[in-house]
């Protein structure tokens, strides 16, 4: 890849794109909200797309380094920040959730199949360079290993920021005992985000009955193959992410990653804190950005002949220091 010599600050203005149909190969139209600089010229995009809807407003913690503003959104990222840099933030409702008809399936092939068609709608945009990136929080951490295994050609780097990589491992059955934090997450956090309101209710949308799939089967069964990292099919760069706190959940999938990924081009950071808050902080954000400053516009930042691994070292209470290495484990 060619480099090209450090960035010079940028600060573009936002243009807003409300309910723009991305086409899948089946002819469904699902939805997006995108959000470009306001300038001529091609930028590279980083895109989700997942059920929690594009359109619910969330109000982060009083603490969170972000400023709130209208455009944030749960786990993703924030276009007021990422625009002005010179890049696209595109948000896709998945099928089924949303304002995107059809049937949703959390974690499926048919999911990744819509992602894979989504990142390459994306690349093809005028506003788009071709290139496409993915970062985003837990659920939408996850869906980027699924949709990596089809090594989708405009996919260029993706960031998966505490994501699990195998349903079946670490989060329906632990050690092959079952866990109650899948029904539960499915029930009360998912749901409500899929129904939508009883004036819209579609029944529809339910012939899959997804607990019954997925606590009915077994690892052997080969029912899962499409919600499980397939390593030795990931060859996009990667920066996977990890969070000491999340050893019963995510953190198994981003260790994996860096230790069993196919790709040369990885690095692995574990940081201490909650869920969102290393995300939106000045520092997580500045790691995810220069990431992407190398793989989506080659610039030459050093990112990459830094160590590969960064940890956070705990020292008591809520203090930490980074440590670097050379290796993980």
């Amino acid at each position: 890849m060619k480099m090209e010599p450090a960035s010079v600050a940028l600060d573009y203005g936002i243009v807003v794109e409300k309910d723009v149909d991305v086409p899948m190969r089946d002819g469904a139209d699902l939805k997006a909200d995108v959000f470009r600089p306001d300038a001529p010229g091609a930028f590279p995009a980083i895109l989700n797309l997942g059920p929690y809807q594009k359109d619910k407003l969330w109000i982060p913690p009083g603490n969170l380094e972000e400023e709130p503003n209208p455009l944030m959104n749960w786990e993703t990222v924030n276009p007021h920040w990422w625009v002005p840099k010179g890049y696209a933030a595109v948000r896709v409702d998945g099928r089924g959730s949303g304002k995107s008809p059809g049937q949703c399936e959390p974690w499926s092939l048919a999911e990744s199949i819509d992602f894979y068609d989504a990142i390459e709608w994306a690349a093809a945009q005028p506003w788009c360079t071709g290139k496409v990136g993915l970062s985003g929080i837990s659920y939408f951490a996850i869906n980027q290993w699924f949709v990596a295994n089809h090594q989708p050609p405009s996919l260029k780097a993706i960031i998966p920021w505490e994501g699990f990589a195998d349903l079946y491992r670490d989060a329906l059955f632990h050690g092959g005992l079952l866990s109650l934090f899948m029904p539960n997450w499915y029930l009360a956090h998912l749901m409500h985000h899929v129904v939508g309101r009883a004036s819209r209710h579609d029944a529809n949308r339910w012939r899959s009955d997804t607990l019954q799939f997925w606590l009915s089967n077994t690892l052997d069964s080969g029912a899962f193959r499409g919600a499980q990292a397939q390593w030795d099919k990931m060859t996009v760069p990667m920066l996977s992410v990890g969070n000491w706190t999340g050893m019963g959940l995510h953190l198994r999938g981003n260790t994996e990653a860096f230790m069993r990924a196919a790709t040369p081009h990885k690095k692995l950071r574990i940081h201490a804190g909650t869920h969102v808050h290393p995300f939106y902080s000045e520092e997580g954000r500045r790691d995810q950005l220069r990431f992407f400053d190398c793989w989506l516009k080659g610039i030459d930042d050093g990112v990459m002949q830094e160590p590969p691994v960064k940890l956070a070292i705990r020292k008591g209470r809520d203090e930490a220091e980074w440590r670097f290495e050379h290796e993980w484990p």
